[in-house]
């Protein structure tokens, strides 16, 4: 229960919150009330428009989102940005049922309908252009997450299964980013949390030759932290070994450099991703020195060439080849203050690096009448070339190597899926994939679906679709582990759209079962297969058009996750989450948002007896000016702007059988302000 102290700090921000929203909606229907009948059925920019949008992540086939199975959300990056969302995390926390997580030393998660907490945790597949980004030492892409939104033309997310098409890691979620690459922007960016940097586009085509070229490049570096009172320290009595109270050390250094070729059927692309940060709030939630440090990095270099090739009228086909190559480095990592063991703090070092190579080709055949067939095989091997790591000041020995780099990981998958136009308005799509693992056994997925246009304005959705979850190299070799496999989920869906000319709304219903899920074990077992878990829940969204000069759009999720073996909830996820969106143009250059969100107590592992970590509610103010064409740009935002205190679960460390920790959770950021200029040419 809330005590009234605790309950007049929650509901004083969001007095003020919805205090903004009616005055941003009373102003902007006293604009639509002075607009002529001609500006009110004028076009409206696309920020203020309700748009139809195409995908292929669904089906590997180009088609509406609003028909492909189970329920697709597609953001802009123009839109992202005019709210406020300044990387690719915080930009998929607006999805339904998306929400944020934190590992202790920093990287960034994200769950889906409640799944994805724990050290590790890889249960969404990431894909950077359409190429897989999942590295197999952790199945995470924390580079990814961290693209700022000026790099980034939209993000296309499936929330629940998608292995039939994507095979591994797509267990609750699929997310694909796309870059820009037809802008010539110059950008720089700075906020009040001491990061600073910018960024610029280049895209050039010669259209006699059929010949497009872009270049997409941002740099950012910075430090700064939050204030931190007591870390696990004062928990076990040891609170003058501690560096609290002071802050964590949330350094960053990123850097993002894309490059894309295209040359009549012929496209190519390298990009690269180095992304350094602090040490946080310790690996063992010891809070490290605040002494700015690059304590972590992860980098990628990922190469994609292919060819789309015309077989003859019906028949089509894709080909291509791709390397990633994935690093992960710790430099001086502090892991034990000094006393803990010995007169000297300890340090950890650690190297390592993967390579994975993958051919792939793609058929889309329409031979037969109202069948659009789609036959696939994939070949990837993915190998360890080093893992090393070195201990500073650890009293005693242990082995250099902390993997075995002998390790590798071949994999054959074959894909099978038709598209049935039963009718006019009636869609059956019908998927199988067949992965095959050199190390894991094979592993069958399917999905079939149905989408009803019962007219123009209501679409009725049905799905089942199966997706798995293989553990990755580190949880295969973690020290103490028992026998581990796969994880896999089946899910039921029910959707149902209804479209209007100036309001759309969108409602899912589903329940997922859970078998084997991978979590991190309470005791010191590693990684372990837990209890099966059900997931049952609603999904609703809702956009409107209040006049030529606003737009609103909210969404609400509601998920009750339940473990099988104790009746209790899976543990880092919330229930309830909610977005709610006031867009308005005031000027056809200017763009005022407001973002509000709210997030719902999250809950702690079983074998933790602290309460729920308390939830939330944030408002984001953005102000954007910018005019169609060439041309000056700035955004100017206030982030959490109620100085709301919110905080992320905190992880089970592990350390010796034991979990240290951290009290109340990870602190986030309060009230704080960003801005990003520049100039489109």
């Amino acid at each position: 229960m809330l005590s009234s102290k605790a309950l007049k700090r929650s509901l004083a921000p969001r007095g003020l919150a919805a205090w903004i929203t009616v005055s941003i909606l009373a102003a902007g229907q006293a604009t639509a009330s002075q607009s002529t009948p001609e500006s009110a059925d004028a076009p409206l920019g696309d920020l203020l428009s309700l748009l139809d949008q195409e995908t292929e992540l669904a089906t590997r086939s180009g088609m509406n989102a609003d028909f492909v199975p189970g329920m697709a959300t597609i953001l802009s990056g123009s839109d992202m940005l005019a709210r406020g969302a300044r990387t690719v995390w915080e930009a998929l926390s607006l999805v339904p049922g998306i929400s944020q997580g934190l590992e202790m030393t920093g990287e960034r998660q994200i769950l889906s309908r409640g799944v994805g907490f724990g050290y590790a945790s890889g249960n969404i597949k990431v894909l950077l252009d359409g190429v897989s980004m999942n590295a197999t030492l952790l199945a995470t892409a924390n580079p990814v997450l961290n693209i700022p939104i000026e790099q980034i033309e939209r993000i296309e997310v499936i929330r629940g299964p998608g292995s039939s098409v994507h095979g591994e890691y797509a267990f609750a979620g699929v997310v694909n980013v796309i870059t820009r690459q037809g802008d010539r922007t110059i950008h720089a960016q700075a906020n009040e949390r001491a990061a600073a940097g910018g960024g610029g586009i280049w895209h050039w085509s010669d259209p006699q030759r059929d010949l497009t070229a872009s270049i997409n490049l941002a740099g950012l570096a910075g430090n700064g932290g939050v204030h931190v009172s007591e870390d696990a320290l004062f928990a076990i009595g040891e609170a003058g070994l501690s560096n609290a109270p002071g802050p964590s050390n949330e350094a960053s250094r990123y850097l993002g450099a894309f490059a894309d070729l295209r040359w009549r059927n012929t496209f190519a692309s390298i990009k690269i991703l180095d992304d350094d940060y602090g040490d946080h709030f310790g690996v063992n939630h010891f809070l490290p020195p605040s002494d700015d440090r690059l304590a972590a990095g992860q980098s990628y270099i990922s190469a994609q060439i292919g060819q789309d090739l015309v077989l003859a009228n019906s028949l089509d086909a894709r080909i291509r080849l791709e390397s990633l190559q994935y690093e992960r480095t710790r430099d001086r990592l502090y892991v034990f203050p000094p006393s803990y063991f010995d007169a000297q703090p300890v340090y950890m070092d650690q190297d390592y690096r993967e390579t994975r190579y993958l051919g792939a080709a793609d058929l889309h055949w329409r031979g037969w009448d109202r069948h659009l067939l789609l036959l696939g095989v994939e070949a990837s091997q993915v190998q360890v070339d080093r893992a090393s790591w070195n201990w500073l000041n650890l009293p005693f020995e242990v082995p250099q190597s902390w993997l075995d780099t002998d390790l590798d990981r071949r994999i054959l998958s074959l894909i099978v899926q038709d598209e049935i136009r039963a009718s006019e308005r009636v869609t059956v799509t019908a998927a199988l994939r067949l992965d095959d693992y050199s190390d894991l056994g094979a592993f069958l997925t399917p999905r079939l679906a149905t989408v009803w246009r019962i007219d123009e304005a209501n679409i009725l959705k049905l799905q089942y679709a199966q997706a798995f979850r293989p553990p990755t190299f580190y949880e295969l070799e973690y020290p103490g582990r028992e026998s581990i496999g796969a994880g896999e989920i089946a899910t039921y869906e029910l959707g149902y759209i209804l479209k209007q000319p100036r309001w759309e709304g969108r409602l899912i219903l589903f329940q997922s079962d859970l078998v084997d899920p991978i979590v991190f074990g309470d005791d010191d077992d590693g990684f372990i297969n837990s209890a099966d878990a059900r997931l049952r829940g609603v999904e609703l969204e809702y956009e409107v058009r209040l006049g030529p000069r606003v737009k609103v759009d909210a969404n609400l999720s509601y998920v009750d996750t339940v473990s099988r073996d104790t009746d209790r909830p899976l543990p880092g996820g919330t229930d309830t989450l909610a977005n709610l969106a006031v867009l308005w143009r005031p000027l056809d250059a200017w763009t005022a948002a407001l973002q509000l969100r709210y997030v719902g107590d999250r809950s702690r592992p079983e074998s933790d007896p602290r309460d729920s970590v308390s939830g939330y509610a944030m408002a984001d103010l953005t102000l954007s000016y910018q005019r169609a064409g060439p041309g000056f740009f700035a955004h100017f935002g206030v982030k959490n702007l109620t100085d709301e205190t919110v905080r992320y679960p905190d992880l089970p460390t592990g350390f010796g059988g034991v979990d240290l920790p951290y009290p109340d959770g990870y602190p986030r950021p309060g009230r704080h302000w960003w801005l990003s200029v520049g100039s489109r040419f």
